[in-house]
Formats: structure tokens, sequence, C-alpha cells
């Protein structure tokens, strides 16, 4: 028998959303014990897991349940066995592996301290600085890069790279990985990359670039954006795959004008971000990530769509239009 619909007004929704942090602990501790990596290597009963660990018995058992409920991992009688999506993305050592950002409780541990982080105004960190950035972004990007790679393959599509353009003179501005450029010189075989971003930050890039064939056909800026020189007129794309968001409103107002200075006449360019509606009221996912910003950031916030086109217009674009990149938020171009 199914169980009766909830109502809006029932309690058990509050429940549930109470202990909806229940789910991330499990996939974290789960990437934290190696669980994905052991199934992979043929360890595929708790307690052989439990013994490669020198853990519970009991408690891997639990563990192991959980995630065959979260879908994660298949049971049969007593061995469990991967799903195509932990075999893809939760095994280390597989190149699509995103759980490098989770074997860490860095991030559990700055949204634990939220409470006190709205009540003092201060950030937990900020990760635009240089110093932090230059330890945290290499993590971050193992995981983003995966996750990203459809989207950025779909906007190289949106641009027309390697169908209705060549050749395109592309900046990728904090690159991280170089996943938006990438995708578009995987396109456009002529393309020309430029890849901006902290200066240890660009050594991992170069590793991206090399392993999707597209080194030899890019060059670099290194530096904090808020300073860098982009020039003047040199790039017919400029990409800001998510960017903004850690930048706060000023930094990227200044960065609009910048970057369209740095563009060729009809140049584009393209923001990639977390985008809640105009009135700040849906979707959930770029609300949390705005309270995300709060805590990591000194400034950073996510902005509506409304928004960027008044400060892309303020820059000096004047057509603005959005493209659908199968993501959470819609692709944002700019043409100068």
């Amino acid at each position: 028998m199914n169980p009766a619909p909830q109502q809006p007004n029932d309690p058990q929704i509050l429940l549930q959303l109470s202990f909806s942090y229940m789910p991330a602990r499990v996939m974290m501790t789960a990437i934290q014990l190696n669980v994905f990596t052991h199934i992979a290597d043929g360890k595929k009963t708790a307690d052989a897991i439990a013994g490669a660990e020198n853990a519970s018995a009991r408690g891997m058992r639990m563990l192991l349940d959980a995630l065959t409920a979260l879908q994660l991992l298949t049971k049969s009688g007593d061995v469990y066995d991967l799903t195509p999506l932990s075999k893809q993305c939760l095994v280390k050592g597989e190149d699509d592996y995103i759980g490098a950002l989770w074997e860490t409780d860095n991030m559990w541990d700055a949204w634990g301290g939220l409470t006190g982080i709205i009540k003092n105004g201060t950030p937990r960190h900020a990760v635009e600085v240089q110093e932090v950035a230059e330890q945290f972004f290499p993590i971050l990007v193992k995981s983003l890069h995966v996750v990203n790679r459809n989207p950025a393959k779909l906007t190289a599509e949106v641009l027309g790279a390697g169908t209705t353009h060549h050749g395109l003179s592309v900046l990728d501005v904090a690159c991280g990985s170089g996943v938006w450029g990438i995708a578009v010189g995987e396109a456009d075989k002529d393309a020309k990359l430029t890849m901006q971003d902290f200066p240890a930050v660009l050594e991992h890039t170069k590793e991206y670039l090399k392993r999707h064939d597209v080194i030899d056909r890019a060059d670099y800026i290194a530096g904090d954006l808020k300073e860098v020189d982009f020039g003047e007129e040199r790039f017919d794309v400029a990409i800001l795959g998510n960017i903004a968001h850690s930048e706060g409103e000023d930094s990227t107002r200044d960065l609009f004008k910048r970057i369209n200075r740095a563009l060729k006449p009809n140049g584009k360019i393209v923001v990639v971000d977390m985008i809640p509606n105009d009135e700040r009221t849906a979707p959930p996912y770029p609300l949390l990530f705005a309270l995300n910003m709060f805590i990591n950031t000194s400034v950073g916030d996510c902005y509506t769509l409304a928004e960027y086109t008044d400060w892309l217009n303020e820059a000096g674009f004047s057509k603005i239009e959005t493209a659908d990149i199968a993501s959470h938020s819609p692709l944002i171009i700019g043409t100068k």
C-alpha cells in the first residue's frame, strides 16, 4: 500500500528536511573509507571492506545498505557492487573520479559553522584570495572538470565553434581546469586559447590541456583577474565559467568592462553561473549556493538575469541572450 501523499502543512516535511544532510554524509564517508574503490578492487562484502579499512563490520554493513538505498550500490545477498554512476565517478584513479572534493570534511565543517558565520558576518575563509585559491581550486577543479564537461561542449555548440565560426580567439577567465575553453578548442581545431588564472592553478590547467590535446594552441595570463591586463580587441570570445559568484558585484561589473575592451567588435562574453529567478525565490540550488558564497568568500553572491543584463549593458554589451546548456542555469551571452 502506498503512503498517503503529504499535505503542505504536514510536519513530516520538516522532519525529512532536517535529516536531508544524511545522504551527503553517507556519500562523503563512503569516499573517505574508500568503499567504491575497494568494491572495484574485488572486496564486495561488508566484512571484506571493513577489514581493509580496520572499521566496524556492523557499521560498514549499515553504510553499504544506505548507499544501496541511495542507488550508489547494488546488493545481492551479502554481496555489494557498483552502479554505472559510482563506477564512473567514485572510484579513485579513474579519469572521471569526482570524489576529491569530499575526501576531507573542509566543506562539511564550513557549513557546520553557518549559524555563527551569519551572526558575525565573517566568512570562514575567502577562496578568491590567491593564497587560499591556489590550495583550494586545484582540488575543486578535479570534480568540476567532469561535471562541467557536457555543458561546456553544449556551450561550444551554441557559439558555433567549428561550424559557423572557425579560428576563434578565446579568453578563458579564471579558467581552473580550462574545461570551457578546452571544449571550444576541441570543436574548433583552429581556435587559439588564452587561459587566465593564478600561477599555481595554471600548472594544473596545463595538465588538462595536454590531456585534451589542445596545449599547442594555448597561451597564458598568470595573475589575479582583478589586476591582469587582458589587452584591447584581442578576442572573439571571453568565457566566465562560474566566476562571478565568487567575485561580488563590484568586481564583476569592472570585469565586464575590461572584457568588453578586450573583445573585438561583435565579440561575445559568455557567463556561466548559478542564476536564481529575479525574485530570488527559486530554484533552490542558486539560492543555497549564494549561502555557500557567504561562507567561503568575502563578497560573493549569486546574481539574477536582470542584474547580469544591467551590468552587461553598462559595460557596453548591447545584445543579451540566453541558451540552454543542460545545466542548473542558462548560459548568458552578451555581444559587443
